[in-house]
C-alpha cells in the first residue's frame, strides 16, 4: 500500500498542480468523506448528499482501501474533507499535506477522548504480543455519545465555513442528535435490565467505545481491526469454553465478515449467531436505501437484547 500511495501522490501532484484554481464554476459548498462514518455525519448536518462524495465504495473493506487518482482530485477540489483520522486512513493526511492550498479538514478522532486497543485473554497471539505497544482505536463513532459530539462539532465547523447555511446546519444537527439520544436511551435501558453483561465476538472487535460507554465486558478473537482474519485453534477453543461457561445466548460477529468461525463456536456451545453492526462501511443495498447511523445502530438493539439475556 505504501508504494501505491507514493505513486498516487505523485499522480496527484501532476494532475492537480493547479486544481484549486480550476474548480468548476458551481459555487455549492462541496464535501468529501473518506468512509461511511464520515459520510453519514456530513449527510446528517448538510441535510442531503447533493454536494457530498463518499470515497470508499459501499460494500468494500475499509481498512485495505487505496485511493485512486480521481479520489485525490476530489479531495483537492473540495471545500471540506472529513475522515476517521486513524491508522486506516492515514493516506488522507498524506494527500492533504501534499497540497499547496488544501481544503479544510475534520477528523472524527480529533473530536473525542481516544481509547487504545486492548489485548484481552484468549485473543490471537496473546503470549507473543508486545503489550508495550498499543494502537489507537479509531472506531470512535461506535459510542452514540461520541457520535453526538462529532455531529455537534461538525455542525459548528460547517456553520463557520458556510455561514449562509448555518441555521440549516444547526437545525439538522439538533434533529439528528435527538434521534441518537433516543438510541442511547434504548441501549442503556437494555443494559440496566439485562441478566448478564458479557458479549462474545468470534471476530475482530471494533466496539471498544461501545462497551466502555455501557459498562459491558467482552471476549473476542482479535483486538480492534487486526489484520488477521482467521483465529487460531487455541483462540477458538478459548471462546468455545467461555461461551459454554457463561451460557451465552448467542455468539456475535460483525457485518461484512465471514460467519464461519462464529458458527463453529455457536454449534459447539449450543447457541445462536447474530451480527452486530459496527458501521465501518455499509452494503450497497443499505447505501442506496439511505440507511443512516441511527438506522444501522438501531438494528443492534434487538441483538444486544438477545445477547445479554
Amino acid at each position: 500500500m505504501r508504494r501505491a500511495l507514493i505513486l498516487a501522490v505523485v499522480i496527484l501532484l501532476v494532475i492537480t498542480s493547479c486544481a484549486r484554481t480550476q474548480i468548476e464554476t458551481d459555487d455549492a459548498f462541496s464535501v468529501v468523506a473518506a468512509d461511511f462514518p464520515s459520510f453519514d455525519a456530513a449527510r446528517a448536518v448538510l441535510g442531503n448528499d447533493d454536494n457530498l462524495v463518499m470515497l470508499l465504495p459501499p460494500g468494500t473493506e475499509s481498512h485495505s482501501y487505496d485511493p485512486t487518482p480521481r479520489d485525490m482530485v476530489r479531495i483537492a477540489e473540495s471545500d471540506l474533507v472529513i475522515y476517521t483520522g486513524g491508522p486506516s486512513d492515514e493516506w488522507v493526511r498524506t494527500i492533504l499535506s501534499s497540497l499547496d492550498n488544501p481544503p479544510s479538514s475534520f477528523a472524527l478522532t480529533d473530536q473525542v477522548e481516544l481509547l487504545y486497543e486492548e489485548h484481552r485473554e484468549g485473543m490471537e497471539e496473546e503470549e507473543e504480543h508486545d503489550h508495550s505497544v498499543h494502537e489507537v482505536d479509531e472506531h470512535v463513532w461506535t459510542s452514540p455519545l461520541n457520535e453526538i459530539r462529532i455531529i455537534e462539532n461538525l455542525s459548528r465547523l460547517l456553520s463557520s465555513l458556510d455561514a449562509e447555511n448555518a441555521a440549516s446546519y444547526e437545525k439538522n444537527a439538533e434533529e439528528y442528535i435527538s434521534r441518537i439520544e433516543e438510541l442511547d436511551r434504548q441501549f442503556r435501558s437494555i443494559v440496566e435490565s439485562a441478566e448478564r453483561n458479557i458479549l462474545i465476538f468470534a471476530s475482530r472487535f471494533p466496539l471498544l467505545y461501545f462497551v466502555r460507554e455501557y459498562g459491558l465486558e467482552y471476549y473476542a478473537a482479535f483486538p480492534g481491526c487486526a489484520e488477521e482474519s482467521e483465529p487460531s485453534a487455541r483462540t477458538v477453543a478459548f471462546l468455545i469454553d467461555k461461551a459454554r461457561e457463561l451460557e451465552v445466548p448467542c455468539i456475535l460477529t460483525i457485518e461484512m465478515s465471514s460467519p464461519m468461525i462464529a458458527r463453529v463456536i455457536a454449534e459447539e456451545a449450543g447457541c445462536g449467531v447474530r451480527v452486530f453492526n459496527t458501521l465501518h462501511n455499509v452494503s450497497a443495498a443499505d447505501y442506496l436505501s439511505g440507511k443512516d447511523y441511527v438506522d444501522l445502530m438501531g438494528e443492534n438493539i434487538s441483538v444486544l437484547q438477545e445477547a445479554l439475556n
